[in-house]
């Protein structure tokens, strides 16, 4: 089951963004395709993550990212916390676009305080990437390099 505070929208709306309308249906079609925790397995407390935050992909122009499937991903929060671990790499102002890879990895099936004990874990954590109102103007051109290798328009090459 999904857990009614959203984090992201709350980070977003500091930059005075707001979910689609259209994001319930599509959170709830992706739990459909993905009903556990991809990081553990759980069943509960499951959250719908963005694996490049949505609100960096609104303001970088790609705004239908929030709404892709191909970004993504279903982690648990409560006693684990995979979702602000590995998902925000411990900081909701921050993301993790290794995500897909640490689930599927060295932190799979780890519970959240092995993970924060993980010397590989917090070797990431330290890199965490800034916060959008932190990023410079090249940190935001890389972002968007990566958001459109990651997830290319139709038609587009990158």
């Amino acid at each position: 089951m999904q857990q009614h505070h959203d984090p992201g929208a709350q980070v977003a709306g500091q930059q005075g963004l707001q979910r689609s309308p259209q994001w319930p249906m599509v959170a709830g079609e992706h739990l459909q395709l993905e009903p556990v925790c991809r990081a553990c397995g759980s069943t509960d407390n499951l959250q719908v993550h963005h694996v490049l935050p949505f609100h960096f992909c609104i303001l970088l122009g790609r705004p239908e990212l929030e709404l892709d499937q191909r970004n993504l991903i279903t982690l648990c929060e409560g006693a684990n916390n995979h979702h602000l671990l590995l998902g925000h790499l411990d900081d909701w102002q921050s993301y993790n676009q290794e995500v897909r890879l640490d689930v599927a990895g060295p932190f799979y099936g780890m519970a959240g305080a092995s993970i924060r004990a993980n010397p590989a874990w917090q070797t990431e954590e330290k890199k965490r990437p800034p916060a959008w109102a932190q990023m410079s103007d090249a940190a935001k051109a890389a972002f968007r390099l990566l958001m459109d290798t990651l997830y290319p328009l139709e038609g587009a090459t990158v």
